[in-house]
């Protein structure tokens, strides 16, 4: 049963990395939004950083713009996934070795 949650876990969240990383790359090399792809991702991470807009400033650096709003998200976004599967791994059943029998701690 964990392992499952724990798979789906690790799905969810990579998703969610891989998404915001590649809306911090788009905005990094100012990428055009007018091609659709790169506005579905934009519309799709929109309410993922969301909550962390305007916390950080934007940094410009000639014509690459870094977004601390996104590497925040990233972060947060990362460490909520590891926290989770860190109490799925406590919580769930141990065993030890080959054997099959159950140890619970």
């Amino acid at each position: 049963m964990f392992g499952i949650v724990k798979t789906l876990v690790n799905i969810v969240f990579g998703i969610i990395e891989f998404l915001l990383a590649l809306r911090f790359i788009f905005i990094f090399f100012a990428v055009n939004v007018g091609t659709p792809f790169v506005a579905w991702i934009y519309a799709v991470t929109a309410s993922l950083v969301g909550p962390f807009a305007r916390i950080l400033p934007n940094l410009n650096l000639g014509g690459f713009v870094v977004d601390f709003t996104t590497l925040a998200a990233l972060v947060v976004y990362s460490l909520i996934g590891y926290l989770l599967l860190q109490i799925f791994s406590y919580v769930g059943p141990r065993y030890y070795g080959n054997e099959r029998r159950y140890y619970r701690t």
